[in-house]
């Protein structure tokens, strides 16, 4: 996995800025047009480049990705703010619960490409399968960290995160539940335990809102500072 996702995606990101859009696939001969025309087909061919896009920009030092793209920081937000508005989906809101909280949870691991952040209080010896999800990400290569409390330390949990090359750090008073991966967050009441997955009454916020997916990754991160590597 490339360590610098700006560089590749700097291309794409000067496009989006420019105001064009890629060329059909389908239909090469077909010229590019502002994104402020056409608005509908243009975003069916390139229904990734809105979370692409914020990735670089969240990825990387603001001030570099400007200096990069050759325009000011205030220009940059909003032009990806704007795009990211007129994509289906790119900014939506959904709430699950019961069992469909983990099936969803699932879905975002098995669809992270980058970066997963998880916080959970509890644990059970025996996670759900959402567990293996994390894992699974993390074997591909997302960069996966996983905080939870330290009365949920198994000798199983802990060999099956370090054998997936897992990060995980455990905070005495964790009692938080989310998820963050790439651009797309989860917030609700949902462990990584069976009872979550099949028997409890759980309900859960999905969300890709840029304003809101960073302010939880900075709480994830200001938890981690506090938590105890193992």
């Amino acid at each position: 996995m490339e360590s610098d996702p700006l560089n590749r995606l700097a291309p794409e990101l000067r496009r989006a800025l420019d105001g064009n859009t890629p060329r059909d696939s389908t239909s090469p001969d077909r010229p590019r047009g502002p994104l402020g025309r056409g608005r509908r087909e243009a975003t069916k061919r390139i229904k990734w480049t809105p979370d692409r896009l914020w990735l670089a920009w969240r990825a990387e030092d603001k001030t570099r990705v400007a200096t990069t793209l050759g325009c000011g920081l205030s220009n940059v937000y909003a032009r990806i703010q704007a795009f990211r508005s007129t994509t289906p989906g790119g900014s939506a809101a959904r709430h699950f619960v019961d069992r469909d909280i983990h099936l969803q949870m699932g879905r975002m691991l098995q669809d992270a490409r980058y970066e997963a952040l998880a916080a959970v209080a509890f644990l059970s010896p025996a996670p759900p399968p959402v567990f293996d999800d994390l894992l699974a990400a993390s074997r591909r290569g997302v960069r996966v960290r996983l905080l939870f409390r330290s009365d949920n330390l198994t000798g199983h949990i802990v060999r099956s995160l370090q054998d997936a090359g897992v990060a995980f750090r455990t905070l005495a008073d964790l009692h938080a539940k989310f998820l963050v991966t790439d651009t797309t967050a989860m917030n609700g009441s949902a462990n990584l335990t069976t009872s979550s997955a099949d028997r409890a009454s759980e309900v859960a916020t999905f969300f890709s809102d840029p304003a809101l997916v960073y302010e939880l990754r900075t709480v994830f991160s200001a938890y981690w500072r506090r938590a105890r590597p193992f």
